[in-house]
Order: C-alpha cells, then structure tokens, then sequence
C-alpha cells in the first residue's frame, strides 16, 4: 500500500525523491523518466509537486514541511538553474492539467472537495514560482 495525501510530501514518488537528494544521489536527469511520456504517469506528478515545494524551499524561504525539515538541500539549490526553473513550470502545469494527468484525474475521481484541497496550494505555489523564474 502506498502513501496517499493532498500534501507534497506526502507519497511514494516525493519519498523518493526526498531520500534521493538524501543521499546525495539526486540530479534532475535522475527524475527524467517520470515525464518523457505525453501522459504524466502519478510518479512524474508527485516528483513534480515535491520538486515545486523544494524549490518553494530553498528560493522563497517557504516554511519546511517536517518530511524535509532535517534535509541538506545546498546541492538541490546548487543545481537550480533558469532552465530547470522554466521546465519544472512546465512540469507543474502538466501535473495539474485534466487532460494529460493521472495525478490530477486520481484526485478529481475524489471529487471536487479533495480536489479543490490538493490543486489550490499547487496552483499557488506555481504562481510563487514565476515570480522566481523572472
């Protein structure tokens, strides 16, 4: 059984990719399995929400969440560059698009409650990010 919430850290592919960056084995070409398909499978979404939140984290001073609390994030911020900023937009946007999401159509067969809890702090966030990205 998986690990299942509305929070960015909360599930499998976000774990993860917590325990990669870790390791210290974490590099964006590492993650790009998840989003090579036109369909975003959950994984990419997941990674793609977890990587918002971190860069949230480490360019906005965005309080951390307790799954990422003790996590040494300097070589992430290191690898951070306007290219990876630009793509993980596009990410994001894939993630929370109804049309070539599962993540999104997993939580949308929740209905619009839980939906609504899930895509707003997202969609927030990705508005964040712009600004970052300028």
């Amino acid at each position: 059984m998986g690990a299942w919430g509305s929070g960015p850290f909360e599930n499998d592919g976000a774990g993860d990719l917590v325990a990669s960056i870790g390791h210290r084995d974490f590099t964006f070409a590492s993650v790009e399995w998840a989003f090579e398909d036109d369909y975003l499978e959950v994984d990419g979404g997941q990674i793609a929400v977890a990587l918002l939140e971190l860069v949230l984290i480490v360019r906005a001073d965005r309080k951390r969440d307790p799954a990422v609390e003790e996590l040494d994030l300097d070589d992430f911020a290191d690898a951070l560059t306007s290219e990876r900023l630009t793509w993980l937009i596009d990410m994001v946007e894939r993630t929370i698009a109804s049309t070539d999401s599962e993540l999104f159509e997993l939580w949308d067969e929740r209905g619009p409650e839980e939906l609504a809890a899930w895509r707003i702090p997202i969609v927030d966030g990705l508005e964040d990010l712009r600004v970052l990205s300028v």
